[in-house]
């Protein structure tokens, strides 16, 4: 009997101390995924969410969006040491339904980002003149490429305008009666471009956002398109019911005018909430 018990005494004292050393000892914890940033872009009107070919009422012109696209440029991450974190070239920004999103052509981007601390996002709209001054025409085979075939490729009209890229494209339709109570039915076409030498539309925008990232974090910055700012900006409004479609044409002052004006009211459209 007495030898029983010990046995059972050396069995359980064993078991105690391989319990204790694996306290001691505990097994490695998997690492946790890189941390990620996302951009995420929302269409709306003075501050509310629209969709695609929804008529919208706020405003003094009803109209509705049915394709708006344009180029996102050089989208970089500030950290608080001022250390720039460039996350992509380029990426086209789409709100219309015509494709299936992708990783370069969506309303959504995730980037891998250094762990740390972060003070602004910053990017420009249009494609970067370092870039354009560099692709004169649509030559690149790569499917995921954001130059490749997304619908800001010019290539139909004059001469001029083959082969050129629109930094924003849009095609909308326009409520003309006078009571404002009928559905959009004029179709009006928006495509903003810049020359290679004297027009140069595209600038940077900067938005302040103090946040920390690290291993398995995903912070997610929400920046706002306002098509009503776009449409009806205080600084210079634009008349939905007169204005005329406009491809920038070369020697066209009316049209490059209002395409100047669009670019202008798009960059005070966007915003970060």
């Amino acid at each position: 009997m007495k030898k029983k018990l010990h046995k059972t005494g050396y069995v359980l004292a064993m078991g105690m101390l391989c319990l204790l050393l694996q306290a001691c000892h505990p097994k490695p914890v998997p690492p946790k995924g890189s941390p990620q940033y996302t951009m995420q872009f929302n269409l709306v009107a003075s501050g509310s969410p629209i969709t695609i070919d929804n008529t919208v009422t706020t405003g003094p012109t009803r109209y509705y969006i049915d394709f708006m696209r344009f180029y996102c440029g050089f989208p970089t991450l500030v950290k608080t040491d001022g250390t720039l974190v460039p996350l992509a070239n380029l990426e086209v920004v789409k709100f219309d339904n015509q494709i299936p999103d992708n990783i370069v052509c969506n309303k959504s981007f995730t980037f891998n980002v250094p762990a740390g601390d972060y003070k602004a996002i910053r990017f420009g709209i249009g494609i970067p003149p370092t870039i354009k001054d560099t692709v004169k025409t649509w030559h690149l085979t790569n499917p995921n490429d954001p130059l490749n075939n997304f619908g800001l490729l010019w290539v139909m009209g004059s001469i001029q305008q083959h082969n050129i890229f629109r930094d924003i494209g849009m095609d909308f339709f326009v409520d003309t009666s006078k009571l404002q109570n009928q559905r959009p039915n004029r179709l009006v076409e928006w495509h903003i471009i810049e020359d290679d030498t004297t027009l140069n539309l595209y600038s940077t925008l900067e938005f302040q956002e103090s946040f920390s990232v690290g291993n398995g974090d995903n912070h997610v910055t929400n920046i706002n398109v306002d098509a009503n700012t776009l449409f009806f900006n205080p600084a210079s409004p634009i008349d939905l019911r007169t204005a005329g479609t406009t491809s920038m044409d070369n020697g066209n002052t009316p049209e490059i005018l209002l395409g100047i004006a669009v670019n202008k009211n798009f960059y005070a459209a966007v915003s970060k909430p």
